[in-house]
C-alpha cells in the first residue's frame, strides 16, 4: 500500500495528464448515466420511430462519446436491445469497437510517456515494483485485457486509460476488449429486448437469471485474474537474483 502511495503522489506531482484523464473516465458516467436515462424515458416515442439507418449513424455517434466518457456504456447496449431486439448486436459491437480504440488513442495522446517518465523518477524500490507489474501485464496483455473487459466491476472508460498506460498493444487491446465484451454485449441486449418499457429497463435490478449470469462473469473474471496476478508473481520473482 506504501509503495503505491508513493506512485500516485509521484503521478500527481508531475501533473501526469493521463491521471486526471482517468479520473474523468472514472466519474463522467456516473454522473452523466442519469440525465442520458431522463432522456430516453422522456422521448421514447421519438426513439422509437427511429428508422434502422439512423440507429447506424447514432451507434456510429455512440462509439466516440463513450470513448470519450460522455455517455455511459451498458445503458447504450441496453437501449439499443430495447429498440431494435438483437439486431442491435452488430451496431453495439461496432460502437463499442470504437469507443476502445478512442479512449486507447486518447489515453496515449494525454500521456505521451509522461507515466513511464514518472515511474523513472520513483524511488528505486517503488520504480522496480512498478517496472515488474507492468512488465507481467504486457506478458499477459492479451488474457488480462479480455478479463478486465468482462469483468462487471471494472469500468469500461478506466480501462480505456489503464491498459494503455500499462503498455498493451492497440491489437491485443481490441482483440481482448471485443472477447471480453461480447459477453456483457449479448446479455446487455437481450435484458433491453426483454423490457416493456424503458423506465422500467433503467430501473429493474434484474431478475435472478440476470443475476446468476452477471455473478458467473465476476467469478470468472476474479478467478482468471487470480491466475494472472499469480502467474505475473512468479515470472517476476524468477528475475530477482538470489543473494548467496
Amino acid at each position: 500500500m506504501k509503495n503505491l502511495t508513493t506512485i500516485l503522489n509521484q503521478l500527481t506531482q508531475n501533473r501526469n495528464a493521463a491521471l486526471w484523464l482517468l479520473l474523468w473516465m472514472s466519474l463522467s458516467p456516473l454522473l452523466i448515466s442519469p440525465v442520458f436515462s431522463y432522456g430516453a424515458i422522456h422521448y421514447e416515442t421519438i426513439l422509437s420511430t427511429f428508422s434502422v439507418n439512423i440507429w447506424i449513424i447514432i451507434s456510429l455517434i455512440s462509439g466516440v462519446a463513450i470513448g470519450l466518457a460522455v455517455l455511459p456504456s451498458s445503458l447504450v447496449a441496453l437501449l439499443a436491445g430495447y429498440f431494435l431486439g438483437f439486431a442491435a448486436l452488430p451496431g453495439v459491437a461496432v460502437a463499442y469497437t470504437i469507443a476502445s480504440l478512442v479512449g486507447f488513442q486518447l489515453a496515449r495522446w494525454m500521456d505521451h510517456g509522461a507515466f513511464n517518465r514518472t515511474i523513472a523518477h520513483l524511488p528505486t524500490k517503488q520504480a522496480l515494483l512498478a517496472r515488474q507489474i507492468q512488465e507481467g501485464v504486457v506478458t499477459n496483455q492479451l488474457g488480462i485485457t479480455t478479463l478486465s473487459r468482462l469483468s462487471p466491476i471494472m469500468p469500461f472508460t478506466m480501462m480505456n486509460v489503464v491498459l494503455p498506460l500499462a503498455g498493451v498493444s492497440m491489437r491485443n487491446y481490441l482483440l481482448g476488449g471485443f472477447l471480453g465484451t461480447l459477453p456483457r454485449i449479448l446479455l446487455l441486449v437481450w435484458l433491453g429486448s426483454e423490457a416493456q418499457e424503458v423506465y422500467a429497463l433503467i430501473k429493474h435490478d434484474g431478475d435472478m437469471t440476470t443475476q446468476l449470469l452477471f455473478a458467473g462473469m465476476l467469478l470468472l473474471s476474479i478467478a482468471g485474474t487470480s491466475y494472472y496476478a499469480k502467474r505475473i508473481f512468479h515470472q517476476q520473482l524468477a528475475k530477482v537474483p538470489v543473494r548467496v
